[in-house]
């Protein structure tokens, strides 16, 4: 019983972390804030802590999100209440007309509050693309 509820749980968190892409790549903010718990932090590829009011901010002159994909996800339950989801994602996007993608290996902490999962800490680590000397 104890894998198929964890394997419901990572299902569920997988869904959560794509539909905040995919709110931010159609530029429905609402969507994006809802997600994030009201204590939510990141630490930046800048190596840059952020509240959650500086990530929504950011968000609004953000490079627009043309595909992306998420891949290789692990999950950590940490208690009832917290869990921990790691994976890979490659985000193409176009930034000022100049085209750009990302690939980084990313870490989200998720806490269910009143019913509902939320994300409370995230932080993404760069990953170089393309063949590396």
């Amino acid at each position: 019983m104890l894998a198929k509820q964890l394997k419901e749980l990572e299902e569920k968190l997988i869904a959560k972390e794509k539909s905040i892409l995919a709110a931010q790549s159609r530029g429905d903010l609402a969507a994006v804030a809802a997600a994030l718990a009201d204590g939510f932090h990141e630490i930046g590829k800048s190596a840059k802590f952020y509240s959650k009011a500086d990530v929504m901010n950011a968000l609004k002159d953000t490079t627009e999100i043309a595909d992306y994909s998420l891949e290789n996800f692990r999950l950590l339950r940490v208690n009832a209440s917290c869990a921990i989801l790691t994976y890979i994602s490659t985000v193409r996007g176009r930034s000022q007309s100049e085209e750009e993608a990302t690939r980084a290996y990313r870490s989200s902490t998720w806490i269910e509050q009143d019913g509902a999962w939320r994300m409370i800490f995230h932080q993404g680590t760069p990953i170089a693309i393309g063949p590396t000397v």
